[in-house]
């Protein structure tokens, strides 16, 4: 019984942690892309490398760490955003036409822009 209490006691902050993460998604010569989710909150940020503040989004589906998210701001031509976890990989699209780019993807330490969860969001 112990031994199980002790597992227990090491694997919840693990899963406390799981339920936010951040991801560095490299663009070759360009400067990277930057993501934080909260998975219980159903929320993303979205670091882009040419603009100042981050962009809110939405967590829409999840399958254990990958997701597809949508991110505001960005303008009505892209689509949903889906990271794949099992392969390490983020694919952007734009509505209505066959383009789609796909950028290898790494955990990151969790960003500060989580403070950012509270405010870029309107209170319900």
């Amino acid at each position: 019984m112990r031994i199980l209490v002790a597992a227990l006691l090491i694997l919840l902050p693990l899963s406390a942690q799981a339920e936010q993460f951040s991801l560095r998604c490299d663009d070759g010569d360009f400067k990277p892309l930057l993501f934080t989710f909260d998975t219980k909150a159903n929320k993303a940020i979205y670091e882009s490398p040419v603009r100042e503040d981050p962009l809110p989004g939405t967590i829409t589906r999840t399958l254990g760490r990958s997701l597809l998210f949508s991110v505001q701001g960005i303008g009505q031509d892209f689509t949903d955003f889906v990271w794949n976890d099992g392969a390490s990989e983020m694919q952007i699209g734009l509505r209505g036409t066959p383009f789609q780019r796909t950028f290898r993807c790494a955990a990151i330490p969790l960003r500060p822009v989580t403070a950012f969860f509270e405010t870029l969001w309107p209170k319900r």
